[in-house]
């Protein structure tokens, strides 16, 4: 199975893209984590995230078992060898899709050191999006007392 260029092209966007976010997020004085549109589209990113994660790897190794199948039942020995080489190879494409948010996250994880940085909850939102905590309202809305 090949990789095509373009998916090459987008993994090596998104491992230059995430040190860059990360670096706005927490040396800028926006900190744009705080806006709940921001959340948002972290969380719905992440909902996204979670969906692939466990549809696309049962995509392909469903598929895969069911051509496997198929050559089993048909009796052909030379088809029989061939496909399973297949079939382990789309094993680990399934797998690698289901690990790949989590390889994410520990990329997320490296690159930010300090708990205290406004980045967190973006990261929060995106890989945890049962604990994403989206205020209300703008943080330049607030109210000081």
């Amino acid at each position: 199975m090949q990789i095509s260029k373009k998916f090459k092209l987008l993994i090596l966007s998104l491992i230059l893209l995430i040190p860059t976010i990360t670096n706005a997020a927490t040396s800028s004085d926006i900190h744009f984590c705080e806006y709940p549109g921001t959340l948002r589209t972290f969380m719905i990113i992440g909902i996204g995230l979670n969906i692939i994660k466990t549809v696309i790897p049962l995509i392909i190794i469903g598929g895969g078992i069911i051509t496997f199948s198929k050559i089993v039942i048909s009796g052909k020995e030379d088809e029989l060898k061939a496909s399973v080489g297949t079939l382990i190879k789309k094993i680990v494409a399934g797998l690698v899709v289901f690990l790949l948010p989590t390889a994410i996250n520990y990329a997320f994880n490296t690159l930010i050191t300090n708990d205290t940085s406004k980045f967190t909850e973006c990261s929060t939102c995106l890989l945890d999006t049962d604990h994403c905590n989206i205020p209300e309202q703008d943080p330049t809305t607030y109210q000081e007392d």
